[in-house]
């Protein structure tokens, strides 16, 4: 089981102190879909909401969504360290945000992933979103993705 006998995973909001952190994860998970995936990230990041995901002190993973405490939200990107993927890091991050713009008042949460992107897909359908639409090369023209929705309160 992931995560056994490990110490607990902490979800947090985001400061300025983590903008390295987001850049640097952005610029590694992102580097195939996005021009500058660091800059661009970082940018979402200071202009929505944003959660920091760690273990004992170390940082594995940010999540920035736009519209917080709107009808619909959308989650504009998700991220786990490579070493933290497959052990319910994301899962644990995802769910942590979904309750927080649930209280919010948030009902619907929207996200676009690469459809070449399994753990992702795999990820979000396990936490219940469902795909609306393929987007053909909607990732620099190249990859294609998936809209995806999840009603969440």
């Amino acid at each position: 089981m992931p995560g056994l006998g490990q110490p607990p995973i902490r979800v947090r909001a985001s400061s300025a102190e983590d903008d390295s952190f987001i850049e640097r994860l952005a610029a590694q998970a992102f580097t195939e879909y996005a021009r500058y995936p660091g800059h661009s990230t970082l940018e979402m990041a200071r202009t929505g909401r944003t959660w920091i995901v760690e273990r004992a002190g170390s940082k594995l993973g940010f999540a920035v969504v736009h519209g917080a405490g709107a009808p619909r939200a959308e989650l504009c990107a998700i991220a786990v360290a490579e070493a933290a993927r497959g052990t319910g890091v994301g899962a644990a991050l995802l769910e942590r945000v979904e309750l927080d713009l649930a209280r919010a008042g948030t009902s619907e949460l929207g996200l676009h992933t690469a459809q070449a992107n399994s753990s992702a897909l795999d990820l979000f359908v396990k936490r219940g979103f469902a795909v609306e639409r393929q987007l053909p090369r909607f990732y620099r023209g190249v990859f294609d993705a998936c809209a995806m929705r999840k009603r969440i309160a």
